[in-house]
């Protein structure tokens, strides 16, 4: 393990902040996209939380392959930590303007975070070493 022979941090929390804030952009992004969306064309209760979920998913898949590609090692383990950071990130942003999501969507976004996070990070690990 190069972490624990070098004196050198198993985490880069350089690269994770990189992939938090990517997925914070993508989700404000979504979120304007989304909102001119829903005027225009407003949209099932269901579906609409369905379709939250899918883009937090994907901007936390973008932000463990950022976290993961910056730091160019322990990709399941930056994208696993930049995945739930991101979600609790914008947890306690979206706590600041509404109410919280109950234990059960914190539990679940989380999970959805950790999941798309790691398998992102593993990839873009994977990826980079070719």
């Amino acid at each position: 393990m190069r972490g624990a022979d070098s004196g050198e941090s198993l985490l880069d929390v350089g690269a994770l902040a990189s992939g938090v804030l990517w997925g914070v952009m993508l989700m404000v992004v979504s979120a304007l996209v989304l909102g001119v969306l829903d005027f225009r064309y407003p949209p099932e209760p269901q579906a609409e939380a369905a379709r939250t979920l899918v883009v937090q998913g994907v901007a936390a898949a973008l932000a463990g392959l950022r976290a993961a590609w910056v730091a160019g090692r322990g990709g399941f383990l930056h994208g696993l930590a930049a995945g739930v950071a991101l979600i609790a990130a914008v947890t306690v942003l979206i706590g600041i303007f509404r109410d919280l999501p109950g234990i059960v969507g914190l539990a679940r976004g989380l999970l959805l975070g950790a999941g798309a996070g790691a398998a992102a990070g593993i990839a873009a690990v994977n990826v980079a070493r070719r």
